[in-house]
């Protein structure tokens, strides 16, 4: 259930609160004066895309905070996910936008995504907007929409279906490929036995490349490294000044003196472990110039490996680990050809196997989708006696496709008849702008039901097209749904307006060059008669608040 909506510099709101009553919250207003920018930023928050635009002009950026208090599912969830709450503590989410366009996203105090809340979002509020009525002259949208009345069995079953059909395609394509073109496979043969066997038989080892480089280096400067040993052995060894000899004559004098002093002790230790180290670093010195040779037939050998490893690397790939790979690829071509037929069969069983789960998942999601399309055409028409469309029938066809795709073999249809005696026909030809919306309102209602409960319907200008005792019938069944859940609604009719809850009232104000939208919640009857009766005239006279009282004295009764 939604508990708060916090708004700063979000739009034309500098700053906003809305404390949201457990039944209807409605917002109102004049045209124009914000009321969709509201709902706006609350989707904002619930991860909806925004740029630099939505942050109102002369500020940094703009926030936008949510709390509410998750039901036992969204709880375990957010727990699991690192998000976790004490008991009894309300849920947050606050979404903030720079100026320059980048955004962030805190759950509950720690760093998410937007798309995490998006998620999560569904399991908070469903938003029911004037786009929706347009989408449903789509057919794509009825079958998410019986889908999502069937509930997660079905749910899952379509993403099984989704699964299996990736499964086909790509069992299918792998047969494909390999009962393609004869000519084709056996060319690809040829090639890969020619690459495979020019780069097998260099026997390619990247740690042998290394190692090759450093010897040819090495060989290369022979003269140069015989001629640094011999100075750095004759200056460790055999002239008067020799390390080793001075080192020598340092230790026995400091040794001479060691017992004076703990610190004459350790410069006596140090100096006798400076001499025997000088001592053999110069055998090193002198077993290493004793093997310094130029082998002029190792560096060939070593420079014509060089020269066919570079020459691989050019053909092949741009590192050695590239070569060796292109040789792996082709020595699967060679086996997979030369183990042709034992493959065709396997890949011909994948791919009839995989075909025969398809079709048996899609089969048993047709016969779920049909049995769901007769119990949402049930409670769909119930509902059309509460909205002004007790005359009207309303069906879900389902019908079957030649080919199964990734969403099944099924395509869905509402068929819609406004009057009695009427035959029903796709609703995207028959349905005015109105029955859109009536139409709308009562899918909505049957999805509610057909959940266990509902935490937040928000209906954003669903009354678009109707007005008169229909916008009253509709009105009604708003405020009946707000007995059973929470209902957030932006209307400009009066007729949905007095079952609010908690009644919002939205005005724009200018000031100079400055535009700003505030938002303030009506205090006590007097206010909401007055915002009803401009609701419904215009004007607040006598006659349009005498209307006004009578209309929330209904409301109030019913």
């Amino acid at each position: 259930m939604l508990l708060r909506l916090e708004i700063e510099n979000y739009g034309l709101i500098a700053r906003a609160g809305v404390e949201f009553s457990e039944g209807a919250t409605i917002f109102t207003g004049e045209t124009g004066s914000g009321k969709t920018m509201l709902l706006g930023a609350l989707d904002f928050a619930l991860g909806a895309r925004a740029g630099p635009d939505a942050v109102r002009r002369g500020t940094r950026g703009a926030t936008v905070t949510i709390s509410f208090e998750p039901d036992d599912s969204l709880r375990a969830r957010l727990d699991a996910d690192g998000f976790e709450l004490d008991p009894g503590e309300e849920a947050s989410i606050v979404r903030e936008i720079t100026e320059a366009g980048r955004s962030s996203v805190r759950v509950n105090g720690r760093p998410s995504t937007a798309g995490y809340v998006r998620e999560v979002g569904g399991a908070i509020v469903e938003l029911v907007g004037q786009h929706e009525a347009q989408r449903l002259l789509s057919p794509a949208y009825h079958l998410d929409l019986l889908d999502r009345f069937a509930g997660e069995p079905e749910i899952a079953l379509r993403e099984a279906v989704s699964a299996a059909y990736a499964s086909a395609q790509a069992s299918a394509q792998s047969l494909e490929r390999l009962t393609g073109d004869e000519r084709d496979a056996r060319e690809r043969y040829d090639e890969a036995l020619l690459v495979a066997g020019e780069i097998e038989d260099a026997r390619l080892d990247p740690a042998q490349l290394e190692r090759m480089r450093e010897r040819r280096a090495y060989l290369d400067n022979v003269e140069r490294i015989a001629v640094a040993l011999a100075a750095t052995h004759e200056a460790l060894t055999r002239n008067e000044s020799a390390a080793t000899q001075a080192l020598g004559t340092a230790a026995a004098a400091l040794t001479g003196i060691a017992k004076f002093g703990e610190s004459l002790r350790e410069m006596a230790q140090r100096a006798g472990a400076l001499q025997t180290d000088a001592g053999e670093l110069a055998a090193d010195v002198a077993r290493e110039l004793e093997s310094t040779e130029f082998d002029p037939a190792e560096l060939e050998a070593i420079n014509s490996r060089l020269a066919l490893i570079e020459r691989l690397q050019r053909r092949y790939g741009g590192d050695l680990d590239e070569v060796i790979e292109r040789a792996r690829r082709a020595r699967q071509t060679i086996e997979e050809f030369e183990n042709r037929d034992d493959l065709l069969e396997r890949l011909r069983a994948e791919a009839e196997a995989a075909t025969r789960k398809l079709e048996s998942l899609a089969q048993s999601l047709t016969k779920a989708r049909r049995k769901a399309a007769a119990a949402l055409g049930k409670r769909v028409v119930a509902e059309f006696g509460e909205i002004a469309l007790g005359s009207g029938r309303f069906e879900v066809d389902v019908q079957g496709l030649e080919r199964i795709g990734a969403l099944g073999a099924d395509r869905v249809e509402f068929l819609f008849a406004a009057n009695a005696g009427e035959t029903a026909r796709p609703i995207a030809r028959v349905a005015s702008g109105g029955e859109l919306s009536r139409v709308l309102l009562a899918v909505v209602v049957a999805l509610a039901q057909s959940r266990n409960s509902f935490e937040a319907l928000i209906f954003d200008e669903i009354d678009a097209g109707i007005g008169g005792a229909t916008a009253t019938a509709v009105g009604a069944r708003i405020g009946e749904l707000a007995r059973r859940g929470q209902i957030v609604c932006v209307t400009h009719l009066a007729q949905i307006a007095t079952w609010a809850d908690r009644h919002y009232v939205l005005d724009k104000i200018e000031r100079g060059s400055e535009t700003t939208i505030a938002v303030r919640e009506l205090d006590g009857p007097t206010e909401r008669e007055a915002e009803i009766a401009r609701m419904l005239s215009g004007e607040t006279h006598d006659v349009a608040l005498r209307h006004a009282r009578a209309l929330l004295k209904t409301a109030k009764m019913t």
